[in-house]
């Protein structure tokens, strides 16, 4: 079966013949630079140059040879920077720095640093004039689509991989003034600065709406997810009430997805981290049809099998493979293992079920368990489910068939 074929049985509550298995294929389902070099290394391919996608998370771009070997379903497409802004990083005492396009600073310690943390924040007062005088990332210039649609077509004729869009502009309408405008600031500002908080919101919705226009004029038609975060949760509740994101955020999201479904028919898939149980109805309402990290370890989110019985007929589940924070860093290869049977067991049947960590795997996470993790989505993954005998990994050998010999 060929994996676009795969995918899009699984994306509409069908059983293909094993459940879809993604790395990379997004910001929010990859694996971080140590990570990967250990995986690299564990696969008898050192010393390899990592190519930084993502320069905050500190996120490698897999290669393609991995990714085959890994048996991974996508392949991703994204907005460019524009042509106007250069990363540029800056040796500042213990600190290397730089600006992102949004004109926040962002700065990783040089000594035991993994990623980048925002420390300046361009908007420094909440008001109406603040705004008018901001210099706003520009959703219009082309220079943010080149090149996007010939990538696309090829992936789309050449590769048998399902296609996953990202546009970089078209997301984080409660996250982005966490970021501009400083996180305590942003939160605070929703209570006490109604009125400029929902003109924040108003114009980050309008330049989402714009981006994916663009964007989707692009590469829609050979979209199959489409995807769209924001986050909504913290590890034991909600970021905000549910009231307050029915009422300022909810019908934003609403736009944006009406947006997307406008000129695609991809599914959209809709990122947020956290204890986000409470939205899950609300994110259905407004056409959300995938529903990732399914992060495990936050309140209310640990019970997949309950997750898969109320909302699996409405919702596929991308990721929750195994408990990130405790399971696949600090477990056995024999408990990643058992965690990740055990999800798939949750939330494979019927389909509606796409294997993914949950987030991105971390450099804590070694390149064993990281083989293990996928060596048990494709052998546990099969379809039909019912019982599979459990084998154990062998450490000193996880064969990959397609994995090339080292150069």
């Amino acid at each position: 079966m060929l994996a676009r074929e795969r995918v899009l049985m699984a994306l509409n509550h069908e059983e293909p013949d094993r459940v879809p298995i993604d790395l990379g294929s997004t910001p929010v389902t990859s694996i971080c630079r140590n990570a990967y070099a250990d995986l690299l290394a564990r696969l008898g391919l050192p010393g390899r140059e990592i190519q930084i996608v993502d320069m905050i998370q500190q996120l490698a771009g897999v290669d393609e040879d991995v990714l085959q070997a890994l048996e991974v379903d996508f392949r991703p497409i994204r907005t460019n920077p524009p042509a106007d802004y250069r990363l540029e990083l800056r040796d500042e005492g213990d600190y290397e720095t730089y600006y992102d396009q949004w004109g926040a600073k962002l700065r990783r310690p040089k000594v035991g640093g993994y990623y980048f943390d925002y420390f300046e924040y361009p908007i420094k007062e909440p008001t109406l004039q603040a705004l008018e005088r901001y210099s706003w990332p520009d959703p219009d210039d082309p220079s943010r689509y080149e090149g996007l649609r010939k990538r696309a077509r090829a992936l789309r004729e050449q590769t048998p991989y399902a296609l996953v869009g990202t546009c970089d502009l078209g997301a984080d309408i409660l996250g982005r003034p966490q970021w501009v405008r400083g996180y305590a600031e942003s939160m605070l500002d929703l209570a006490a600065n109604p009125e400029f908080a929902e003109a924040f919101l108003e114009r980050l919705t309008q330049m989402a709406v714009r981006a994916w226009n663009h964007f989707l004029d692009e590469v829609g038609e050979y979209l199959d997810v489409a995807v769209f975060y924001d986050d909504l949760g913290m590890q034991d509740r909600p970021l905000i009430s549910p009231a307050m994101y029915r009422r300022l955020v909810k019908p934003r999201h609403a736009r944006i997805i009406e947006a997307i479904r406008a000129r695609t028919k991809a599914k959209v898939f809709m990122h947020s981290c956290g204890a986000v149980s409470q939205f899950i109805p609300d994110l259905i309402e407004i056409g959300v049809d995938i529903l990732n990290p399914i992060q495990v370890s936050a309140a209310g989110m640990g019970d997949t099998a309950e997750l898969k019985r109320r909302y699996g007929r409405h919702l596929t589940f991308w990721g929750g493979a195994c408990n990130s924070q405790r399971v696949l860093p600090f477990g056995t290869l024999a408990e990643v293992q058992e965690e990740t049977q055990r999800r798939i067991a949750d939330l494979a049947p019927g389909g509606g079920f796409v294997f993914a960590p949950v987030h991105n795997i971390q450099d804590d996470v070694s390149g064993e368990k990281t083989l293990a993790l996928y060596r048990t989505a494709r052998e546990q993954g099969r379809y039909p489910m019912g019982d599979r005998k459990s084998t154990r990994l062998n450490s000193s050998h996880i064969p990959l068939s397609r994995m090339p010999s080292p150069a």
